[in-house]
């Protein structure tokens, strides 16, 4: 009885039943996964819960991120802000 009153306020409400979902940050730059050894090099690391834990490697200016909402999951390396 209350779950289609539920549904009703919600799309009155203008919510959609699916979650919504944020566009992920495209990376600037493909993340390494031979550690570098001539050059500075940000060493990075993560985990998901079905990939367990990974590793990859960004130049010394740029921030890791990892995506566990792909499969299989992105690493990226971002480019600093100006």
């Amino acid at each position: 009885m209350f779950r289609p009153m539920i549904a009703a306020f919600a799309l009155m409400a203008g919510l959609s039943p699916a979650p919504a979902q944020q566009p992920a940050r495209s990376p600037d730059a493909d993340p390494t996964f031979v550690e570098p050894k001539d050059t500075a090099h940000r060493h990075c690391a993560g985990s998901c819960v079905k990939s367990g834990s990974l590793q990859w490697y960004c130049r010394a200016d740029q921030t890791c991120s990892l995506d566990c909402g792909t499969a299989p999951p992105k690493r990226h390396c971002h480019d600093p802000k100006p």
